[in-house]
């Protein structure tokens, strides 16, 4: 048996993509133990894991909490220790905690010395090579086997379904903040979404899928999607809405809890969506994924989706430049 402590303090698609690892850890000897370091933003996610043993949280604002984790770390004599995160929090951190073996994945941030000093080994995570590649070298370091198709979900308690009115195969439109301007970063190249263009958004969908349409949001509350379901929409549960003018053909759920997501792409036939963590999600389940990229990040997008079988992606451009590449991607 290995034991093993991971650094994943980052954000949810992050701690999924990282799956990798954890999936070749129990497939090499299912007595492994596996250990988290997680942020509390993804520490509530990244418990609903069975094969995971425990979880600590990383805040470096509450001493008293961090100290108190690098003794009970440090009291359990952990084989290995893997910061996958890359972060300066976790870096630092870790050179306190004892370890047979430490790895480290860094990218903006590179201390040399103290990865010289304190760390058995470290990799550079470019965009050179995919990050499918980049975690396979980790692996080979470690001595582990990654197959080609992981299972992300190997272990994974899903959240029971409460959506049980949605029938399976609709349309999946996701509308999380990073469509629209001011809620995500600068350098985006956002798409003009505004109620006019709203409805040749949702009237290009119908008819390149002839499915149903079901709209989501994250948890940002967007002004303009406000505007639209108090206009366009009527209320039939607490989160839940029903289009006036299509009926059931168009739904909206508005402040998808994540978990929540995840139960509604299993149901999905296809997904629309900026690249991010719900395009991990789709990739793990299977369903065919339309992902906005940006044009100077195309590289990035190309960098987390390569090994992704199931996607395609478009660049983010005016929404009628948009609903063009839409309507004729094959």
């Amino acid at each position: 048996m290995t034991r093993y402590l991971i650094f994943r303090t980052d954000r949810i698609g992050d701690f999924i993509f990282s799956r990798i690892i954890t999936d070749a850890i129990k497939k090499q000897n299912s007595s492994n133990k596996i250990d988290f370091v997680c942020s509390k933003y993804n520490s509530n996610y990244v418990k609903n894991y069975k094969d995971i043993n425990k979880i600590y949280i990383l805040d470096k604002s509450n001493l008293k909490i961090m100290l108190k984790n690098l003794l009970e770390i440090n009291s359990i004599k952990y084989d290995k220790i893997l910061v996958l995160d890359g972060k300066r929090r976790s870096i630092l951190f870790s050179i306190f905690l004892n370890s047979k073996f430490k790895l480290a994945v860094i990218k903006d941030w590179r201390p040399l010395l103290i990865l010289k000093l304190f760390f058995n080994k470290f990799l550079i995570n470019s965009e050179i090579k995919s990050q499918f590649d980049n975690f396979v070298s980790v692996a080979n370091i470690i001595d582990l086997k990654v197959n080609k198709k992981i299972d992300y979900y190997h272990s994974y308690k899903f959240k029971k379904n409460n959506k049980k009115c949605l029938k399976p195969n609709y349309t999946l439109l996701h509308l999380d903040e990073k469509w629209f301007e001011n809620y995500y970063y600068k350098d985006f190249d956002y798409m003009n979404l505004n109620e006019k263009n709203f409805k040749l958004l949702i009237d290009t969908i119908f008819k390149k899928f002839k499915k149903n349409i079901l709209i989501t949001t994250g948890s940002i509350k967007i002004p303009l999607l406000e505007k639209i379901l108090k206009k366009y929409f009527k209320k039939i549960d607490d989160n839940e809405f029903i289009s006036i003018k299509h009926k059931n053909k168009l739904r909206f759920i508005n402040n998808t809890d994540f978990q929540d997501l995840e139960n509604i792409v299993k149901k999905a036939n296809n997904l629309i969506c900026c690249e991010g963590a719900i395009s991990h999600v789709s990739h793990a389940l299977g369903i065919n994924t339309i992902a906005l990229v940006n044009y100077t990040g195309i590289n990035t997008g190309v960098f987390w989706t390569s090994h992704m079988n199931k996607i395609k992606l478009l660049y983010r451009d005016d929404i009628k430049i948009v609903c063009k590449l839409i309507s004729k991607i094959k």
